[in-house]
């Protein structure tokens, strides 16, 4: 017997050195790959030194191994809790996490080196058996090896228990019993035995170690592991997650975040981390998430990509859900979502200045045109509509003596008096220096002249442009619906032909009047 232990752990070995070349070689080195690979590295330093010590004639030689395959043994508990805590959490390793593991580890690390661990070996009938010091650092291996192990078996008994689906159930339970099966069998070949020195126990802890491998490999491999399955393009997503400048999201069917880049986490005002594994009501307001699970589910339900927009804090985006289906027929979708605030904008800009005078901003003739047209629809038929031509005179002498950006001075300025005298109906202009006045309502004309006298004196007041004083009176033509015209452009050019009688008159207006002005 003594004779076939070394071949075992030689033969365990060779098992765990072609599960870490096999981990090695895959070409994506996710987190859970890595971690895998810390742990099966720390059984293969265990078995290869288990075996010299075996084979070793004399308790120095033996001792020797023994105390370098115990660091394997150190230091395997850390990457099985950084893996079960990925693939049950999917929590990676960080500064916080790993900080006091690390130093407990590093301290027994030490501990073992000045032989504070294993202080002898001793013959049994299988062989060479190391010995467990009675010291403080022993008592602190146990319990930071076994509360670790226990934590492990908590966080797949909470996922097993937690699981919504068989699937994961399945996984959870794999876990759990690897962890239970691997703490038991090692710990009562390696620990227990040598302490109480029960020799009779022959020494299986490396069947301990295949338990843990087999354990991870099956539950990663036949069940697929949600974030061991995305790991399997994390580095495609990653890169273009981070290289997207777009906001971009993978959300399984309920809505729950899987992965986030920075842009979609800044565009909810989120961190990332507080993000993941979030469901999409604790992040969007229920008219919102009610709107965005109903596009969510069409989606997945169609198979084919839906889209919409929606603005967010004064920006727009226009959102892509496309839906993903993964090998185990797990169903997701991924959000990709595009700012389009500037196309927004612009498309704004453009249907504003289709209705609006580019300069003043004031309502062009198809913004007048349609909005009289309105406003006759409205008529009550006991009062008119005034509709008054205004033409600035003197402003051609402004704007060829002190330029042109002088000259759009002062017609932003006559518009803005214009709208301030005009509260109850609309000012437009409708192109150089000529404006146009609709008044609704009207009673009589005494009510015309009141609201056109008011204008007059309002523009004749002087103003400042270019550093000098402008000094301008309007000439104002006044046609009224229904009695000069029953069409915009009919009252339109009744109001032009008044304004030029009233021009060549020196008068500041003229109603039209069919067969002749009428001045006042």
């Amino acid at each position: 017997m003594p004779e076939i232990l070394p071949q075992v752990d030689f033969l365990v070995f060779l098992v765990y050195s072609a599960a870490a070349i096999s981990l090695f070689a895959y070409n994506t080195p996710t987190t859970e790959r890595n971690l895998c690979m810390s742990i099966v590295l720390c059984f293969a330093l265990w078995s290869f030194c288990e075996a010299y010590a075996h084979l070793s004639p004399t308790p120095d030689g033996a001792l020797m191994w023994f105390n370098i395959s115990s660091f394997g043994w150190i230091i395997f508990p850390l990457p099985v809790l950084f893996f079960y805590l990925a693939v049950t959490r999917g929590i990676k390793p960080n500064f916080r996490a790993v900080l006091t593991p690390s130093f407990l580890c590093l301290f027994l690390i030490t501990a073992q080196w000045r032989g504070g661990l294993i202080n002898k070996v001793e013959r049994g009938p299988f062989g060479w058996v190391a010995i467990w010091a009675n010291s403080p650092a022993s008592y602190l291996f146990v319990i930071y090896y076994s509360a670790i192990l226990s934590f492990c078996a908590f966080l797949a008994l909470k996922f097993w228990l937690n699981a919504e689906e068989q699937k994961q159930r399945a996984q959870g339970k794999i876990l759990f019993f690897t962890v239970v099966a691997g703490f038991f069998v090692g710990t009562f070949s390696d620990v227990v035995a040598p302490m109480f020195e029960i020799f009779q126990v022959p020494p299986i802890a490396c069947l301990a170690g295949l338990i843990w491998l087999a354990g991870m490999v099956l539950a990663v491999t036949k069940y697929g592991l949600l974030s061991v399955e995305l790991g399997y393009f994390k580095d495609l997503y990653e890169r273009l997650f981070e290289f997207t400048p777009g906001p971009l999201a993978l959300l399984d069917e309920r809505g729950v975040f899987l992965s986030v880049n920075r842009a979609m986490a800044n565009s909810l005002g989120k961190k990332r981390e507080e993000l993941i594994g979030k469901n999409l009501r604790q992040v969007l307001d229920a008219e919102t998430y009610e709107h965005r699970m109903a596009a969510i589910k069409e989606a997945l339900h169609s198979g084919q990509v839906k889209s919409f927009e929606d603005a967010r804090k004064g920006r727009y985006f226009k959102h892509n859900i496309v839906p993903v289906s993964f090998q185990d027929n797990k169903k997701a979708v991924l959000i990709i979502s595009r700012d389009i605030t500037e196309e927004v904008k612009a498309m704004q800009r453009l249907e504003f200045y289709a209705y609006h005078d580019y300069l003043t901003g004031l309502p062009n003739r198809a913004m007048l045109e349609m909005k009289f047209s309105e406003m006759t629809s409205k008529g009550d038929g006991n009062s008119f509509i005034a509709v008054f031509f205004l033409d600035l005179d003197g402003f051609k002498f402004y704007n060829d003596s002190l330029g042109h950006d002088v000259g759009d001075e002062i017609l932003i300025e006559f518009g803005k008096r214009l709208c301030q005298k005009v509260r109850n109906g609309l000012v437009g202009r409708f192109g150089g220096d000529e404006f146009i006045v609709i008044l609704p309502h009207m009673k009589n004309t005494e009510h015309v002249e009141h609201a056109v006298s008011e204008i007059v004196s309002a523009l004749k007041t002087p103003t400042k442009a270019g550093g000098v004083d402008v000094f301008l009176s309007p000439s104002i033509g006044i046609s009224l619906y229904p009695k000069d015209g029953t069409s915009f452009d009919e009252l339109i050019r009744h109001a032009d032909i008044a304004m030029y009688k009233a021009k060549k008159s020196a008068r500041p207006y003229c109603f039209f009047q069919e067969d002749r002005a009428f001045l006042r």
